[in-house]
C-alpha cells in the first residue's frame, strides 16, 4: 500500500483544526462567581417586627446572571445558627448541586461554607431559594437569569440584546410560617376571616348546600377560599412598589425598550 504525503498533510492539518477549535472552545467558557452571605436579620415590612433572612444584606437574594456556556461557582457562606441549602429551581445541572439536603447534600452547617458548582447548559429566567425547613419563606428566594450567547442561532437582535430588568414577586406574612403551617393542617378559619371570605351556616343554607358544607367540615376543607393563606403585603423585588428610572447607569426615556424578567 502506498502512502500519498499531500493527503497525510491534509490529515494531519485537519486534526489539529479540530483540536484548536475544541482548545478555543474550553477556554473560552468563563466560570461566574457568586459569593453569597446568608445572615439573620429583624424587618418590619408590614406594621410588626419579625425575624427575617438577608443573603448580602438584602431580600430577596441577589439576582444572580449567567450566560449559557458559563461555569457556575456559587460560594454559600452560612452565617445563620442553623443549617441552610439552595435549590437552583427548573436547572439542568448534576444530581449532587441541586441542593435538597440529606438527598443531594449534606445540609451546609452554621459558620461554614459551601460551594456549588455546575455547567450552565440553557438559557431563560428561573429562580432559586432555600430548600431548608420554611427559610425561603422569611426571604430566601432570588432571581436566576442565563443569557443567551449573542452567536446563538435564535439570538434575536432587538429582543435578546435589550436591557433586563429582574423581578421577582413574592408575599409577606407578619406570622411565622411555621404558624401557617399549622394553621393549613388545621383547617383553620384564620386567613379567611382576614379576607372576609368565611361561608356562615347561614349563606349555606340559603345556597341550599348546607350538607356540602357539613361533610366538607368534616373533612376539614374550608368553603370559599383558594388561598388558604392571608398574606399582609404583595413585593416587587422586595418592595410595596417599584419605580425604574435607569438601568446600568442608563437614564430612561420614552420609548425605550427594557426585558422583564419575571
Amino acid at each position: 500500500m502506498k502512502w500519498n504525503p499531500l493527503f497525510v498533510f491534509y490529515k494531519s492539518n485537519s486534526i489539529v483544526i479540530i483540536l484548536l477549535l475544541f482548545s478555543l472552545n474550553l477556554y473560552s467558557q468563563k466560570t461566574v462567581r457568586y459569593d453569597l452571605y446568608v445572615k439573620d436579620t429583624l424587618v418590619n415590612f408590614a406594621g410588626k417586627e419579625k425575624r427575617a433572612i438577608a443573603v448580602n444584606g438584602q431580600i430577596p437574594m441577589p439576582t444572580l446572571t449567567f450566560t449559557e456556556g458559563d461555569t457556575a461557582e456559587i460560594h454559600v457562606h452560612n452565617l445563620l445558627k442553623e443549617e441552610t441549602s439552595l435549590h437552583w429551581h427548573g436547572l439542568f445541572l448534576p444530581n449532587k448541586e441541586d441542593g435538597v439536603p440529606n438527598l443531594t447534600q449534606m445540609p451546609i452547617r452554621p459558620n461554614t461554607t459551601h460551594i456549588y458548582r455546575f455547567p450552565i447548559i440553557q438559557n431563560g429566567t428561573h429562580w432559586y431559594h432555600s430548600h431548608s425547613g420554611l427559610q425561603e419563606q422569611i426571604g430566601m428566594y432570588g432571581n436566576f437569569v442565563m443569557l443567551k450567547r449573542p452567536n446563538d442561532p435564535t439570538f434575536r437582535k432587538g429582543i435578546d440584546d435589550l436591557p433586563t430588568l429582574p423581578i421577582v414577586l413574592s408575599e409577606w406574612t407578619n406570622l411565622k410560617p411555621e404558624n401557617i403551617h399549622r394553621m393549613l393542617h388545621n383547617a383553620n378559619d384564620y386567613p379567611a376571616l382576614k379576607k372576609n371570605s368565611v361561608q356562615s351556616y347561614g349563606e349555606a343554607i340559603s345556597a341550599g348546600h348546607f350538607k356540602t358544607k357539613l361533610q366538607n367540615e368534616w373533612k376539614r376543607m374550608l368553603a370559599m377560599d383558594v388561598s388558604d393563606v392571608y398574606y399582609e403585603k404583595i413585593f416587587m423585588n422586595g418592595k410595596p412598589s417599584s419605580e425604574l428610572k435607569s438601568i446600568s447607569g442608563k437614564e430612561l426615556k420614552a420609548g425605550d425598550k427594557v426585558r422583564l424578567r419575571i
